[in-house]
């Protein structure tokens, strides 16, 4: 529709040059804010996460320098390596303990074992309680460490036994192996577990809840702090913890794209000799570029109203430019259905209007060439066709005659009386002028009785079969088409000397809806210099007078189907190992080519 209408053309052109520039302008402004944005934003919540880190890391200092109370209480010290089991001994550890639980608020428990006596002490909310049973005691893991962090979890009794209740909290606990400062002999265990509101009052200061996420993670993935509670002390088995975990360095940024999250990650490491923490922000794109998303929209509003007045500025000059034009237009199709009396109104007096004027001009001058010209079109027409059918060869008349009366002075036999019936029925078809398209079996049928005369003139020495399909058989074609093909092969291929003569005509419908009509011969064939010199005749556009008297054959055939089938084709093709095939290809849908019923 654009490429064949100027309207069209000028409506995208006009719009194009104004669309293209503003739109490419939005969208670079958007990407150019939207890398500015996620700069500064990285930039930004970087020093954020760094100053969350330090509070974060200066607060489990604090905790560990309480842990380290039982080396600073000298009296405390002595009693967990001489492992003295008296009433002051155990009055001392509960003071010692206690001193632990109460140097810092978030402390919720301090649990001590005693390796060398197998007891175990612990304050829980300003609640002694002991265990000095034989029973086992709890002693942490700590793999050879001096100092361990165990994960977000909820507390638990430390085997206390069932009297011992304190509401369970989440804590996290820092467990410290109890050494002999020379020997490094294991002298028990000390776990303080502490809130985690510290903690979450630090990080609830580094990210809007609701539109960004934080954690913090340990080594292995699991959560010690997260935006889901849910997810407190569990292991997160994302790809993006795999990833974070996997990068090398102790901070920086990465781009995440996923179904469920697609964002930045800031991150930092909070690496000491007793933990390896990971603090990481996540800011969905969503937010990211909320800023920028609310300018491009602001934009677009204004692009939209101005697009509105584009659009009806370019549809009115693109109309008032190209109505004159399409007013020709539906004049060259009212012309085009026949009616050649239109009355071509112009009023502009541009070159539009020049033109129209000219055109008006131009069809009152065909007007009366066409008033002058088509009787005498007609008149020659007719004469053509009565020219064409009446372009028959009388020779072969004569030799029929010729060849049966010969044969009846010869012989008594009914075949006389058929050959003399088929000679009748040749000469009453081609001298019937008054029908110029019949069926197609009716064309059959005269090329079968020439035939017949023929086969009775070479005897044994010439076989004729016919391959016509029923459906063809009603088809109406122009009379005298197939018995000059076959008459052709008689007077340029047919030599009863050298073999047994065959003549194969068939007929048939196409797929492209076209009848095919056939005439094969086994004769001598066509040399390449006489096959290529006819092709290129019957290529030309059908001109009856100019036709050789030699051609009368296949250009006579070849004129009055393109008189009466524009359209149809006739191909001469050499046969194997010798003849000529001819085709004819009659396009069904062409006037004429009806089905009679």
């Amino acid at each position: 529709m654009i490429r064949n209408s100027i309207r069209n053309k000028l409506i995208v052109f006009l719009l194009a040059a104004t669309i293209v520039p503003i739109a490419t302008s939005i969208i670079i402004t958007y990407f150019f804010t939207k890398h500015s944005v996620s700069q500064e934003t990285v930039v930004s919540n970087s020093n954020l996460i760094y100053q969350g880190k330090t509070n974060i890391m200066n607060y489990l200092k604090v905790i560990e320098q309480s842990s380290l109370s039982v080396y600073n209480d000298t009296t405390l010290y002595n009693i967990i390596e001489s492992g003295d089991t008296d009433y002051i001994s155990t009055s001392e550890i509960f003071r010692g303990v206690q001193a632990i639980a109460n140097s810092v608020k978030e402390i919720k428990q301090a649990y001590l074992y005693i390796a060398k006596t197998n007891r175990s002490f612990m304050i829980a909310q300003g609640n002694p309680g002991r265990n000095e049973g034989p029973g086992p005691k709890y002693i942490p893991e700590m793999n050879g460490a001096e100092v361990r962090l165990e994960p977000t979890h909820i507390s638990h009794d430390y085997r206390m036994g069932g009297l011992f209740y304190v509401p369970p909290a989440t804590v996290v606990t820092m467990h410290r192996s109890i050494r002999n400062a020379l020997t490094q002999q294991e002298l028990g265990f000390l776990s303080i577990d502490f809130s985690v509101d510290v903690i979450r009052s630090i990080c609830e200061q580094l990210y809007t809840p609701g539109q960004e996420e934080l954690y913090i993670l340990d080594r292995n993935g699991t959560v010690i702090y997260g935006t889901d509670r849910e997810t407190w002390g569990k292991a997160l088995d994302e790809d993006w913890v795999r990833h974070l975990l996997a990068m090398p360095e102790d901070k920086g940024s990465f781009e995440w794209k996923s179904k469920p999250f697609s964002g930045i990650h800031i991150y930092e490491r909070m690496t000491s000799p007793y933990m390896e923490w990971t603090l990481v922000k996540r800011i969905p794109y969503e937010n990211l570029y909320k800023n920028a998303r609310e300018l491009t929209q602001i934009n677009t509003m204004i692009f939209s109203l101005f697009l509105i007045v584009v659009i009806f500025a370019t549809l009115y000059i693109s109309f008032k430019f190209t109505a004159p034009i399409k007013n020709l237009i539906g004049y060259i199709g009212k012309i085009q259905t026949g009616d050649m009396q239109v009355d071509i109104q112009v009023t502009s007096h541009d070159e539009i209007g020049i033109l129209a004027r000219r055109f008006r001009q131009m069809m009152q001058t065909i007007n009366n060439l066409i008033v002058s010209e088509y009787k005498l079109d007609l008149a020659n027409k007719t004469n053509q066709l009565k020219a064409l059918q009446a372009q028959i060869n009388p020779h072969f008349l004569y030799n029929s005659l010729q060849s049966i009366g010969t044969l009846a002075l010869q012989h008594q036999a009914p075949k006389i009386y058929s050959l003399l019936s088929s000679l009748a029925k040749m000469m009453r078809y081609s001298m019937n002028t008054n029908e110029t398209l019949v069926p197609l079996k009716q064309e059959i049928a005269h090329v079968k009785s020439y035939l017949e005369l023929q086969m009775q003139r070479f005897e044994n020495e010439l076989t004729v079969s016919f391959e016509i399909d029923e459906e063809t058989l009603d088809r109406t074609v122009p009379k005298m088409i197939l018995q000059p093909l076959a008459e052709n092969y008689f007077k340029h291929g047919f030599d009863p000397r050298e073999k047994t003569g065959r003549l194969l005509i068939t007929g048939s419908i196409t797929q492209d809806n076209r009848l095919r009509l056939t005439v094969e011969d086994n004769g001598r064939g066509i040399d390449p210099d006489t096959l290529a010199r006819l092709r290129r005749q019957l290529s030309k556009h059908p001109d009856i007078a100019s036709e050789p008297a030699e051609s009368i054959g296949l250009l006579n055939v070849r004129s009055r189907l393109a008189l009466y089938y524009p359209g149809t084709a006739m191909k001469i093709e050499p046969c194997s190992p010798s003849g000529v095939r001819i085709v004819l290809l009659i396009p069904l849908d062409a006037p004429g080519a009806h089905q009679n019923g």
